[in-house]
């Protein structure tokens, strides 16, 4: 029986300018729709608004969908621009799974953290909610240029038919070509920040450098880029980079390393949240992927990027060095690069500075390397360790390898989890397991199963002295219905294994900063999300013997600093780094680093991978991917690069709060950071922040 469509209900708000300010809750204008008859008819909303200069974690139209069996549908929106813009419309359509008995629509102009706040003004008029089926009309449109490969655009649109959204694209040719400035029959060579994302279609100015100068810590590692732009009638083949041995002016050469590595660029796709200092909205091209050395191709009006990295060994003798790089294609020398490299006085730690948990998960890499499991397993933890991260597993099912631990540990690992709690999964194929149910955590079968798997393997541990270094981790982001089998499972497991803390990221920490919820607190450590975590009930928690770490995935999105996305500037997920030591927060997670789609391994014979998948429904494409599966190798990124700097910068600081004190420290950091969602995108003044780093290290002040 075809389904009668619900008439067209108009909400019209004629609001008020909504000014910037702290809003704990929802701000802005709201309606809510009954449903006597509930059904599972397509929901459309749409509105318009106009903004002045307006900042804010939500500026949006936001849908809270209730079903009938009393679940729900959180946060179905569709977002407006920020900044500065005149009347513009935003829409979106839902297709409910279940019957929907009531939907919330709200206008939202805010940020959801204490001590966060909005900025701008902002309009709303002429919102609607619709329940019917669609009939074709197109929702988003998303174009990108195909260069340069060639010069059509594709544009895709979603569209709406039915209980259908479908996406189609259409190629067509690009009414705004982009027209390379290298003079014709020219290559440039020149060089860019690590902290700067450079695309296939970013090209040199007049002012950029050809150069490259680093300083680092005995025990660091720093990176610079150096960039081949070809004319539009100019096309290399077989470009390669000849690196040099790195002298003092006595001869002394640099005890460590130096290596090169190729970017790789991904096909940017629809649907993501734009960051306002992303890259341009025609570009379809961006960087990640750090494939490993060969002669690469650079297409004709095209820039090729290439990764230096500079390892200082921890008995490097400090002072200058010096050396040139060379590239050249197919032999021919294209440019020689003047390299400076400046080797501090002082080392960082062996042991990381910084407790991290960064999720590499056994089942995506054994899933992509069935056959050298063990093997990839290795070289996975060595590039974390690389890159001064814990190789750890929130979601782990079976403990550890106790001689992974101890090599890990070896290379400076300081925390690791020994076990999710939830029960073992009953196909040993499943790539992962993160959250399970009430019923399945208060069995008391499960209790005695977890206890019996933990409580020997601890004792085993302290045989090998890594007891102190373990905790186990559960109640993944639940609600505060878990509250009860949080507390009963954690007051147990104190008794039963004592030593060993219990870490979560269940809400019951944001729960009790917003008042929804009183104390005490149930759990050893907590780790909200960096815009949910409070200073003040942090330092209360902490004065009870309890740790408070903080973690970024696919929130928060802008303006708060994130990694998760490549649409996010590449300095945020180093910028972080000085937050974590501002804020005080104990540590830092990531949920997942290998989350690979498929089964497929990534070839690098070019460094073009238009087939590999960008897009995901969060909006936060990018989200999990920190590591790709090349044929050969697994591969870092400049997103790991990034993590790995901001670690470093805060061992930076560490090390001169020894020195100077902390206060000492954090007027350094103020200087690019003035809150969680104020803060300096410059390399140059990080690096000058760094520079007042070395120099309390080195001379106390």
């Amino acid at each position: 029986m075809k389904k009668t469509l619900i008439a067209l209900v108009l909400m019209v708000l004629s609001m008020p300018v909504i000014s910037a300010g702290h809003v704990p809750v929802k701000r802005g204008r709201w309606k809510v729709f009954q449903y006597e008859n509930p059904d599972r008819t397509p929901i459309l909303f749409s509105g318009w608004s106009k903004a002045v200069d307006a900042h804010a974690l939500e500026y949006s139209i936001f849908l809270d969908v209730f079903y009938t069996d009393g679940t729900a549908a959180w946060g179905r929106r569709a977002d407006f621009r920020l900044g500065t813009h005149d009347w513009e419309e935003a829409k979106g359509v839902f297709v409910p799974k279940k019957p929907v008995k009531k939907i919330e629509v709200y206008a939202l102009f805010r940020s959801k953290a204490q001590g966060e706040k909005t900025k701008g003004s902002v309009k709303f008029r002429d919102f609607s909610l619709e329940r019917r089926e669609g009939k074709g009309e197109t929702f988003s449109t998303f174009s990108v240029t195909d260069r340069p490969f060639s010069s059509t655009r594709a544009e895709t649109k979603t569209v709406f038919k039915g209980r259908d959204l479908k996406t189609i694209t259409v190629n067509e040719a690009d009414p705004t070509p982009v027209v390379s400035p290298v003079p014709a029959g020219k290559t440039v060579v020149w060089t860019e920040d690590s902290m700067r994302l450079v695309t296939p279609l970013t090209f040199p100015s007049a002012s950029a450098k050809r150069s490259i100068g680093l300083a680092l810590a005995k025990r660091e590692r720093e990176s610079a880029q150096i960039l081949v732009s070809t004319a539009a009638d100019v096309e290399r083949c077989a470009v390669t980079l000849e690196l040099p041995v790195l002298k003092r002016k006595d001869g002394t050469v640099l005890r460590g390393k130096v290596d090169w590595r190729r970017q790789g660029y991904l096909a940017r796709e629809y649907g993501a949240h734009r960051h306002p200092f992303s890259f341009p909205e025609n570009e379809r091209w961006f960087p990640d992927p750090l494939l490993p050395p060969a002669p690469m191709r650079v297409r004709p009006a095209a820039t090729q990027g290439t990764w230096l990295t500079v390892y200082a060994a921890p008995d490097a003798i400090p002072g200058e060095y010096r050396g040139t790089v060379v590239v050249r294609d197919d032999g021919k020398v294209l440019a020689k690069v003047p390299m400076s490299v400046t080797v501090r006085d002082f080392s960082l730690p062996e042991t990381f500075g910084l407790e991290t948990a960064y999720t590499l998960m056994d089942g995506f890499t054994r899933a992509i390397y069935p056959e050298c499991f063990k093997e990839k397993k290795r070289e996975a933890i060595d590039i974390m360790l690389d890159h001064r991260l814990n190789p750890d597993d929130i979601s782990r099912t079976t403990p550890p390898e106790i001689e992974d631990l101890i090599y890990a540990r070896s290379r400076g690992m300081n925390r690791f989890n020994i076990l999710n709690i939830v029960p073992p999964p009953k196909n040993p194929d499943v790539r992962w397991v993160l959250t399970c149910s009430e019923k399945a955590i208060a069995d008391p079968k499960f209790y005695d199963y977890f206890v019996g798997v933990v409580g020997p393997y601890v004792e085993n541990l302290r045989k090998h002295g890594l007891d102190k270094l373990a905790y186990v981790y559960g109640f993944d982001e639940r609600p505060k219905e878990f509250n009860p089998v949080v507390e009963a499972f954690w007051k147990r497991f104190q008794k039963d294994i004592p030593g060993i803390p219990m870490m979560t990221t269940a809400k019951n920490y944001q729960d009790f900063v917003r008042g929804k919820i009183k104390g005490p607190l149930a759990c050893d450590w907590f780790c909200p999300t960096t815009d949910a975590y409070d200073v003040e009930v942090s330092n209360q928690l902490r004065k009870e013997g309890k740790k408070v770490w903080w973690y970024v995935c696919c929130s928060p999105v802008y303006p708060y600093a994130n990694f998760a996305s490549w649409e996010y500037p590449p300095i945020e997920g180093r910028i972080l780094g000085w937050m974590t030591h501002l804020y005080r927060a104990d540590g830092f997670l990531f949920w997942i680093v290998n989350k690979w789609h498929g089964k497929s391994r990534m070839n690098g014979d070019d460094t073009y991978f238009p087939s590999y998948r960008t897009h995901n429904g969060n909006g936060m494409p990018g989200d999990g991917i920190m590591m790709y599966p090349g044929e050969k190798e697994i591969w870092p990124s400049i997103k790991l690069a990034q993590c790995r700097d901001g670690v470093e910068d805060y061992e930076y600081l560490q090390l001169a709060a020894s020195k100077a004190g902390i206060e000492a420290c954090d007027n350094v950091t103020k200087t690019i950071v003035r809150t969680k969602t104020d803060f300096s995108r410059s390399p140059e003044e990080l690096r000058k922040a760094r520079e007042l780093l070395s120099s309390i290290i080195t001379n106390g002040r």
